[in-house]
């Protein structure tokens, strides 16, 4: 079976970047043998000269423009929007797919429960091992998804995608609604989508034939670091909101508010403000949970619990 692909390649200000990432993209698709696809760049309101670049040099790519800056999870839904193929390759402007990059994961689209396959990530400088298979670590009220599981030839199954290279089903994204706007800027847009689509029952894999090159956060280096990190603790908190069972999630959040009065006695405000920032918008993880029920047409969604465990058993079969 044959899968036409659509590449979203996200950017903001990313000129120096964008022509080897979209020059690696092009070849990659051809050396996998894809005849059908298309390659979109969404650029989030950049200030940079992307947009003349992209204009000028590569006229075969669709441009989608916005006049606001709004982050990951928004710019690449604006692209998403755009896409038309089969399946959709989610590529981040720092990117380098190696060639033949897909050649390892468009078989396993035949199987109808595979929501999306992830390909190994190398850092292009030391080339050493950035991101693998996560495996879900979810104690009572915990969730942690950053522990690395890696295989040099063997597809293992993933907790989530890493939002810099990933492989979806376009039809299952549709169905989900893209990535949840909530997390805006930055950080766990990714982790929540995997949490998702597993929870819709579908699955997720580390393929680690498909090899690629990562020069990571380039962008968000240039960023204030305490924002950065406020952020990323903030929208920890949001995945937690919106994947606990109801009762849990509010015992997580009480015992994070504990926990940053404790920090905020220390002089530390950082855990305090990401916890304001999440009651500030508790209207609206309600909201996007309810939507969230309703999307799923009455079907039953596993919980994160049950997740875990389907994870588990399936890389004990691996193994």
């Amino acid at each position: 079976m044959k899968f036409s692909v659509s590449i979203v390649i996200p950017n903001y200000n990313g000129q120096q970047l964008l022509v080897d990432t979209i020059q690696s993209a092009h070849a990659a698709l051809v050396s996998s043998g894809i005849s059908d696809f298309e390659i979109i760049v969404s650029d989030d309101a950049s200030t940079d000269d992307s947009v003349n670049v992209i204009t000028r040099d590569f006229p075969d790519v669709m441009l989608v423009k916005s006049d606001v800056n709004t982050g990951f999870a928004g710019n690449m839904n604006r692209g998403i929007k755009q896409a038309s193929k089969d399946l959709v390759c989610f590529l981040n402007s720092d990117v380098h797919l190696t060639s033949g990059y897909f050649a390892s994961q468009l078989s396993m689209f035949e199987n109808k429960e595979t929501f999306g396959v992830m390909g190994a990530i190398f850092d292009q400088e030391t080339n050493e091992a950035q991101d693998g298979a996560k495996n879900p670590t979810i104690r009572f009220l915990r969730i942690e998804s950053n522990k690395n599981t890696f295989s040099s030839t063997e597809r293992l199954p993933t907790m989530f995608l890493s939002g810099a290279n990933a492989l979806v089903r376009r039809a299952y994204l549709l169905q989900l609604g893209g990535f949840c706007e909530l997390y805006n800027p930055y950080y766990s847009e990714d982790v929540d989508l995997g949490l998702q689509a597993w929870r819709r029952g579908w699955k997720l894999y580390f393929q680690p034939l498909a090899i690629c090159h990562h020069a990571q956060s380039s962008t968000i280096k240039k960023l204030p670091s305490q924002r950065v990190r406020m952020i990323a603790k903030r929208n920890k908190h949001f995945l937690h909101f919106l994947h606990l069972p109801p009762v849990l999630n509010w015992m997580y959040l009480i015992s994070v508010l504990f926990n940053s009065l404790g920090q905020l006695l220390i002089g530390n405000t950082l855990h305090v403000n990401a916890v304001i920032a999440v009651f500030k918008n508790v209207k609206k993880l309600q909201k996007e949970r309810k939507q969230r029920r309703k999307k799923a047409n009455g079907r039953t969604m596993l919980s994160i619990f049950q997740v875990k465990q389907v994870i588990l058993d399936m890389t004990q079969i691996k193994s």
